[in-house]
């Protein structure tokens, strides 16, 4: 039975490891075997992923730069990261990685959450960058991290987090649906380097209405959704980075909280909107299955580079959107993406395989801008190719 259908730490999730596995249709599909897959994405976790954690913090680093030989420092990337080891957890059922996640979400908490009794933006969390600043992007991070565990390991001090982000997420809602707030100048902001996603509080808000049985959540899912509507453009696409350009790594959640909004709501807005903005996106894949990362209002690519992580991401997406609108193309582009997505894997063979600390891990960037490796890049990578791989296999 599924914990965190919108979250989606696994492919039990979404119940997409049902029936028997038809090896030679996704090794035909995907190019490579079920159980090679499997193999990798393992590996990506228990070898690059565990090698980045540090037992005596309790925490991994953000990422490893390979030319280096260095590890980056601690940050709120640990809230996403952790899913890696909940993943893992999940489909084999080692406790230690259930604790590596506890551990993981436990330090970002305690070192990049506001939790000050004096402040009424508790619950807000900052990032290295601008340490003043409060964002509605990796709030929504640990409000499903910490949903994710609470389903799995329930805690009461989960119950007193949980109440923190949705706080956070209310006054931004309250603000005018405002993404960071400034702490040196007590004020709201959506520009400036502003991640205007909507897409992560509608998750974290459904699951916790189904955590918790609690329609109030339900409600504020709604809220957000509702907003979402209002800021797609004609031509399907969200631009969500400073309302003026698209960005990749604010796709994924944002069509999946559309999809998951039709499922519960059963208003047809939703499955439009998302089947537009699907479209969109299809429109922009290139022949190698990636989106660049930046797009502006224009049609232009003003961002070249791919943020690798982002493709299987946006895959799983558009597997949700196939559940309930079989179109072929949507399962075409999600096959192209995640093809795509398993060519960017330090594997035998690629550059710096002979560094052990980067093996298995997935690169930042491509073109390689620093060889660097990141376990938030794994998070999304090993998700999308074992639910792609579920999916295509086991398909009743």
């Amino acid at each position: 039975m599924s914990v965190s259908p919108f979250a989606a730490i696994s492919s039990s999730d979404w119940d997409l490891e049902a029936g028997s596995l038809d090896e030679q249709t996704v090794e035909e599909v995907l190019g490579l075997p079920y159980s090679e897959l499997e193999m990798r994405c393992r590996k990506a976790v228990e070898e690059f992923v565990v090698g980045t954690y540090d037992s005596q913090v309790g925490a991994v680093h953000h990422y490893y730069s390979a030319p280096e030989h260095r590890m980056d420092e601690f940050d709120s990337g640990n809230f996403l990261i952790a899913l890696n080891f909940l993943t893992m957890f999940d489909r084999y059922g080692d406790p230690e990685m259930l604790n590596r996640a506890e551990s993981c979400y436990r330090w970002a908490y305690q070192n990049c959450t506001e939790t000050h009794p004096m402040f009424s933006w508790q619950g807000g969390v900052r990032d290295g960058f601008s340490p003043n600043e409060l964002y509605v992007k990796y709030t929504a991070d640990a409000f499903l991290t910490v949903l994710a565990l609470h389903a799995r390991q329930p805690r009461e001090e989960y119950s007193l987090h949980i109440k923190q982000y949705h706080s956070f997420l209310k006054r931004a809602r309250q603000a005018g649906f405002m993404f960071t707030y400034d702490k040196a100048t007590y004020s709201w902001k959506n520009h400036g380097f502003s991640w205007n996603g909507f897409g992560g509080p509608v998750l974290a808000y459904l699951q916790a209405a189904t955590s918790l049985q609690d329609a109030e959540y339900h409600a504020e899912a709604v809220k957000w959704g509702e907003h979402g509507l209002t800021c797609q453009s004609d031509n399907g696409a969200f631009y969500l980075l400073d309302g003026e350009f698209w960005n990749s790594d604010l796709t994924a959640l944002e069509l999946r909280s559309l999809v998951h909004l039709f499922e519960t709501t059963s208003d047809a807005r939703f499955l439009t909107s998302a089947r537009r903005y699907a479209d969109w996106l299809i429109d922009q894949q290139r022949e190698d299955g990636a989106w660049p990362i930046g797009i502006d209002r224009d049609g232009e690519v003003c961002a070249p580079n791919v943020g690798p992580g982002d493709m299987p991401n946006i895959a799983m997406s558009l597997i949700r959107l196939h559940m309930s609108d079989p179109e072929p193309k949507l399962l075409e582009s999600a096959i192209k993406a995640v093809r795509y997505a398993i060519s960017q894997q330090l594997v035998p063979g690629s550059p710096y395989w002979e560094d052990p600390a980067a093996r298995w891990g997935f690169w930042s960037w491509d073109p390689a801008y620093d060889y660097t490796l990141s376990g938030d890049q794994v998070v999304h990578h090993v998700r999308g190719i074992m639910m792609l791989a579920d999916y295509l296999g086991r398909r009743l």
